[in-house]
This record gives structure tokens, sequence and C-alpha cells, in this order.
């Protein structure tokens, strides 16, 4: 399942928790039918193969443009210097920028050799991201047709009241990222830096269900919009937004024990080993630090808050629970340790971290979601249960079409 995956394991280290809103900053809900997406922002492709699936699409380029239609064959785009380069039979152009049109409601499938095919409805931009030396890929797509996708591709449970959980939260967080990105060609990246998007996932229609059953509904605390945050398998009790990232205690982000409606998770429980030597060389080896001794700070829910490193001066070296979650994954792999709850043994020269969960913890725990779903809970109680305080609003009838967001 897509849920043994890595994005669960990174969100809580990029989501941004340092809004310094006031009460006058409103979100104009006029301009969130549409949202613009960074494409492969992870992976860069050094070219990409697009062809139309079952409508004809419109490449402009240089202020000329021309059609393909489905069987045409392909199109093919790489960067090169300062310019991307668009082959089409005898085509050969360069262009600073290029746009394909879907007005016709289709589908545009891409393929790069490092993620293969993906379908992606839309509108697309294309220019040189110069920095990177590659391309900068702007999806630009209706609400709902990119909250299903997030659905599947944050989520591919069964289970509908579940996905219809996934479904509020996933559009709660775009509508925030709307308003508040930090990037300026787009609103979201399409991984686990935002939300997870792989684009129309035409062989589970249960997806685009879930989005229209719950088409437009939000999360609110005090009327105004919540930032919302989820991950995998929380391990039996969530942690309180304050204790795993700095910034203000949120309301509606509270430690609750879900009585391990996430055990049926693969990552309920698990067990990591490393030598000593190899998280000394670590330490040394990145930060000129020779440590004899370490210790541990939790929170409530028993997640490491910092881990703190000393040597023979009783000098110290401290980082916060995902700091250093990161540094040992980056070295030793994605699901070294899955969460931050987790306790060490140390025996005959080895460190074994025994932990629960998968991902930060904070917000929605996504096998509890499916628990309580398959217990006979709907998407309502789900989330009242995991965003404390919170309604569920239709954002389309929202007096003057203007919301605040919370802090």
């Amino acid at each position: 399942m897509r849920l043994l995956t890595i994005p669960f394991i990174l969100l809580a280290l990029f989501i941004r928790t340092d809004y310094n809103l006031s009460n006058e900053e409103m979100l104009d809900l006029t301009t969130v039918e549409t949202v613009r997406v960074s494409l492969f922002n992870a992976t860069p492709p050094s070219v990409i193969r697009i062809n139309a699936v079952d409508h004809e699409i419109q490449f402009s380029v240089n202020g000329e443009s021309f059609d393909l239609k489905p069987g045409d064959g392909f199109v093919y785009m790489r960067p090169e210097s300062s310019k991307i380069t668009l082959n089409y039979g005898q085509k050969s152009i360069r262009a600073e920028h290029i746009t394909i049109t879907n007005g016709s409601g289709g589908l545009t499938q891409f393929f790069t050799p490092q993620l293969g095919n993906r379908v992606y409805h839309g509108n697309f931009e294309f220019e040189i991201n110069r920095a990177q030396n590659s391309m900068l890929i702007v999806n630009s797509v209706a609400l709902e047709h990119y909250i299903a996708s997030v659905v599947g591709s944050e989520m591919n449970f069964n289970n509908m009241e579940a996905l219809k959980s996934q479904a509020v939260v996933a559009r709660t967080y775009a509508l925030w990222n709307i308003h508040h990105t930090p990037y300026r060609q787009y609103h979201l990246k399409d991984n686990e830096q935002n939300q997870v998007y792989l684009g129309a996932l035409r062989s589970r229609p249960d997806y685009e269900e879930a989005a229209q059953a719950t088409s437009g509904e939000i999360l609110t605390w005090s009327d105004k919009l919540v930032l919302t945050a989820f991950s995998s398998t929380c391990g039996g009790v969530t942690s309180s937004n304050e204790t795993v990232w700095s910034g203000e205690a949120l309301p509606y982000l509270r430690s609750t024990s879900d009585g391990d409606m996430c055990s049926m998770s693969p990552h309920f429980e698990w067990e990591f080993s490393i030598t000593e030597q190899e998280l000394t060389n670590l330490i040394s080896g990145r930060y000129g630090f020779h440590y004899q001794s370490y210790s541990t700070k939790k929170d409530p829910a028993g997640r490491v808050k910092s881990i703190t490193f000393a040597n023979r001066e009783n000098r110290e070296l401290t980082f916060n629970g995902n700091e250093f979650r990161l540094l040992v994954n980056r070295t030793f792999g994605a699901l070294g340790l899955r969460s931050t709850k987790f306790d060490t043994h140390t025996q005959n020269g080895s460190i074994t971290f025994t932990g629960k969960g998968l991902g930060h913890g904070v917000g929605l725990c996504q096998w509890g979601a499916r628990g309580f779903a398959e217990a006979g809970w709907g998407y309502h109680e789900i989330l009242s249960f995991y965003f404390s305080g919170t309604n569920i609003v239709d954002f389309h009838t929202i007096d003057n079409q203007k919301i605040a967001l919370s802090k």
C-alpha cells in the first residue's frame, strides 16, 4: 500500500509552523477553485514525454501554437542551458516559456525516466529553473480534481469514511497554502513537503467520490480556517503541535489517545538498530562533536522532544526529535526512525530504537481514521476527534466569500 512509503515520515520536517498571522489576514474564497502545483519538484526530469490522452491539447511556444491529438505521437521537452528544447516530429523549438492548454477538460500524460507515466487534469506552464538548470512545471488544476488525487496519493484505503476524512483535511490544507504559500509561482509542491499529488488516479474512482461527497468542505475553529496536519500512524496517541514543532499551541491540535485504533498499521510497533560506532561516526563526522553520553526528553505522548549529546568537557549538542530523526534517516534509510516515539536500549555495542508509529503524530492519524471508520464512525466524528473543537463548513456558503486564518 502507498501508505507504507516515506511521505509521512518527512511531512513533519517540512510543514510550516512559523506563520505570524493577524486577525485581519483573510482568504478570498473566490480565488481557490484552481490550485497551482509544482510537478516533479523533488525529481526534476532531464527529459519529459507528453501525449494527449482523450482530447486534443494545445501547445503555445514563442507566440505560435499547435495542437496535439490523441494518437498523434509524442512531444519531448528537455532543459538545455537557459531554454527548453521542444521536439515534435520534425519540429525542434527552443523557448523560455511553453504552455499546454487543455480546454476540453481531458487528460495529459507525462512520462519521465525517474517516475514513469502520470496523467493530469488541467493546464501546464513550463520554464527554466535557472538555479537548478531544470524545468519548472506548474499544473493549474481544479481544486476538486486536486483533492481527489491527494486522497489517493496520501491514503489508498478502501473505506469511504476514512477517504472523506482525508479529503476534508487535504482541502483545508490546500486553501491555507493558497493564501499563505511561500512560493512565488505556485501554491504547493507535489511531494511530501506539502501534500503528495500523483495526478489523476483513474483506476480508483472512489477517490473522486470522496472528493465530490465532501466538495467544498473545510475545517474551521471559531469560524477561522485551521492549519491541518496528518501523518500515517500515531502509535496510539497523538501529540500537541507545540511539543513537536516550535510555535504557539493550537487549540485544535491537542494530544489525544485514540485507543490504539491505528494498531492494524504495519508501523504501529517497530525496531531499528545501529552500532554505537555508527552513531559516533555520524555525530562526529557531521558536527565534529565526540560525545560520551546522550539523554532524551519526551513530550506527554512519549515522543522524543529533544536528544542531547554530551562530551567529556560537559559540552552539549542538542537536536529536537525531528532533527535527529532526519539526521539518522538520511544516513541509514527513510524507514529507520519511523517516528520520534521511541525508547533506546544499548547492549553489546548496538543501539536499538524500539518505537511506535510513522510520522509526526500531530492531527489526523490516517490508520486511526481507518480504524474508526471500520468501527462505524463517520468522517464528521473522525475529524472532530482528531481536531478538537473544529467544525466542518462548506466554504461556498461562507458570507462575503472571505475567511480568516486561525493562528
